[in-house]
């Protein structure tokens, strides 16, 4: 049997550029994702949301509660700068101590907040629950996280932390009897050219290793526009368009992914 494999187009509504990536793939007519992920609280999640429902595709909802760009639903709280705005993780060097002081009761209303935000603009419950920064590694916000999973019935991403394997975290969402992937894959290298695989050097690898994975993975794909917003907003900026340029010129990659995987959403694990 094929292995199943979840493609996920990652960060819908993080930015203007973001949004225009993902909307250039609709109009091609080009299967490439399974998935779509949408940010609440995203730069641009507003304009996001008839992009979301173009695609006819399952959303799932990616909660964000360390990104310095975007406001907390919720207003000022632990997890925010006076102005509103969430306190940074930094991701460059997976420096996550912000958390520490994150307030639990504060956690839990944005969750709720961002949650909420979704139903009411989708006019649907979420395929599944992830998170951008994979916050949810922590058993801070993991607790929280959980119980709205168990609440609404939903799958979730696996739970890896620092986009390491987090076995304990993992174990946990398992025992509280939640549906979760097993793995996770980004189709995009990071910023310092070690973590990810990039599809077009590295796709024989990349194949290989989604099909010794055990359970279903996700591939999680970065799409944009290069522009100014971009770089004052991304450590993983330009390398979007990647994606764009594969979709346009070499399309044969993404149809490799299709015909080597059994390709699903998160419905079907």
């Amino acid at each position: 049997m094929k292995k199943q494999l979840i493609i996920t187009g990652h960060d819908l509504g993080f930015s203007e550029s973001v949004n225009e990536g993902f909307e250039y793939i609709r109009v091609s007519g080009k299967k490439v994702f399974s998935e779509l992920s949408l940010l609440p609280n995203g730069f641009a999640s507003n304009t996001a949301i008839d992009i979301a429902k173009s695609f006819e595709l399952p959303v799932n909802l990616c909660f964000c509660l360390t990104n310095s760009k975007f406001k907390a639903l919720t207003g000022p709280s632990s997890l925010t700068t006076e102005d509103g705005y969430l306190k940074n993780a930094d991701t460059k060097n997976w420096d996550f101590s912000v958390i520490d002081a994150f307030d639990p009761v504060d956690i839990e209303k944005e969750l709720i907040a961002q949650y909420e935000w979704f139903v009411t603009n989708m006019g649907r419950k979420p395929s599944a629950l992830v998170a951008q920064k994979g916050e949810y590694g922590d058993p801070k916000v993991l607790e929280p996280f959980v119980t709205l999973a168990k609440k609404e019935n939903l799958p979730v991403r696996a739970p890896w932390w620092r986009w390491k394997t987090n076995y304990g975290a993992q174990s946990f969402v398992e025992a509280e009897g939640i549906t979760t992937t097993q793995g996770i894959f980004m189709g995009i290298k990071d910023w310092r050219g070690r973590l990810g695989y990039d599809l077009e050097v590295d796709l024989e690898q990349l194949l290989h290793d989604i099909d010794s994975n055990e359970g279903v993975s996700e591939l999680i794909l970065f799409v944009g526009f290069c522009s100014k917003e971009m770089f004052a907003m991304s450590s993983v900026s330009w390398q979007r368009g990647q994606l764009l340029n594969i979709v346009k010129r070499k399309y044969h990659i993404i149809e490799r992914l299709f015909d080597e995987f059994d390709i699903i959403g998160f419905s079907g694990i």
